[in-house]
């Protein structure tokens, strides 16, 4: 199974704001949408897609640093390489 984690927000600004800090600390992750399987009440539509070798790392700076976020949820790839492909 390929598992991919994505860190849900309530707002955009605790995004990026762990987003810099996953960043400052190495650990790999990248804005995405909100897949539709995680959406909630709670959640602004932004996540940080962080792959399984790194959600530890990625806990362990949330952890360190006190960050904001709502929930982290583990999804098998929700990525369609043929999305917005009509040919």
């Amino acid at each position: 199974m390929n598992l991919r984690y994505y860190i849900l927000f309530e707002n955009y600004e605790q995004g990026l704001a762990l987003h810099d800090l996953l960043d400052e600390a190495g650990v790999m992750n990248r804005i995405a949408p909100a897949p539709a399987a995680a959406r909630g009440k709670l959640c602004c539509g932004m996540s940080l897609l962080v792959g399984a070798d790194m959600i530890e790392q990625a806990k362990d700076v949330i952890r360190r640093e006190n960050a904001v976020y709502h929930s982290i949820v583990a999804l098998e790839n929700q990525l369609q390489p043929r999305r917005d492909r009509y040919c």
